[in-house]
């Protein structure tokens, strides 16, 4: 008799361990092992500003190309101070954008030939005609393209925890799903850096679910072989938007 009850008691005592552990999965009381990708993109506008570094590798017929970009930006607001090495380069261009104006260095060289020349330009782009607008690349939308691909990506591939407390996705962008989903802006610009067609792409999550890391390595029609490789990094760190004196800079704007 005291056997069977103590056999009662334990197969009791399973059930209900096993109904508790269903009750908390259900009411989030376990928790994942790993943040989820489709909640990737609003975590990391909530994060709010955060460094950036961008590299960008060309290799046309064994001939390899690189150039860098860094510094930080805002998710939401029109905000950013950017650093650009580029291939052949004497000096790195720097640019603060605040909404619709680009300050930039682009006259640092010919103010060190002649100190009247002001080493700065401003430029309104809200004064740019259609073709202008078209021509001149926008750098904020640039640096922003890779923490849109998410929205492009349905059912992400989970890869597992880095060394570095990372977590590693992957899927394809599908670019028509991702021109629905982002500003058309920001769409241009990864049309312009991104393959034609829908292509995979690499990503890795922070512990908080923001963006760490974007890899893209594609080759174009040609046989050239492309790698964009952006992190993020230091979230919440304000932009600075520090200009030189205004005698510094001059005004471009048409």
């Amino acid at each position: 008799m005291g056997g069977a009850a103590c056999r009662v008691q334990r197969v009791r005592l399973v059930a209900l361990l096993m109904l508790t552990a269903a009750l908390l999965a259900g009411c989030g009381g376990s928790s994942k092992s790993h943040p989820a990708f489709e909640n990737v993109r609003a975590q990391t506008i909530a994060a709010g500003p955060a460094q950036f570094n961008l590299k960008i590798s060309v290799n046309a017929g064994g001939t390899r190309i690189t150039a860098e970009e860094n510094g930080s930006v805002s998710f939401k607001a029109r905000r950013a101070h950017l650093y650009k090495q580029l291939p052949g380069g004497q000096f790195p261009q720097e640019l603060v954008i605040i909404g619709p104006i680009t300050y930039t260095n682009a006259n640092v060289q010919a103010a060190l030939a002649d100190p009247t020349v002001p080493p700065w330009t401003k430029l309104d782009t809200r004064k740019l005609t259609a073709k202008q607008r078209h021509d001149q690349p926008d750098e904020f939308a640039h640096v922003l393209g890779a923490a849109y691909l998410p929205e492009g990506v349905t059912g992400a591939t989970y890869g597992g925890k880095e060394a570095d407390g990372t977590f590693r996705y992957s899927g394809t962008v599908g670019l028509a799903r991702l021109a629905r989903r982002i500003p058309a802006a920001v769409m241009t610009s990864i049309r312009n850096d991104y393959p034609a067609a829908n292509f995979p792409a690499s990503f890795w999550l922070d512990s908080d679910g923001r963006l760490s890391r974007v890899l893209v390595d594609y080759t174009t029609a040609k046989g050239t072989k492309i790698t964009l490789d952006t992190t993020y990094s230091e979230y919440g760190t304000p932009v600075d938007l520090t200009l030189p004196a205004p005698g510094k800079i001059k005004d471009i704007t048409p």
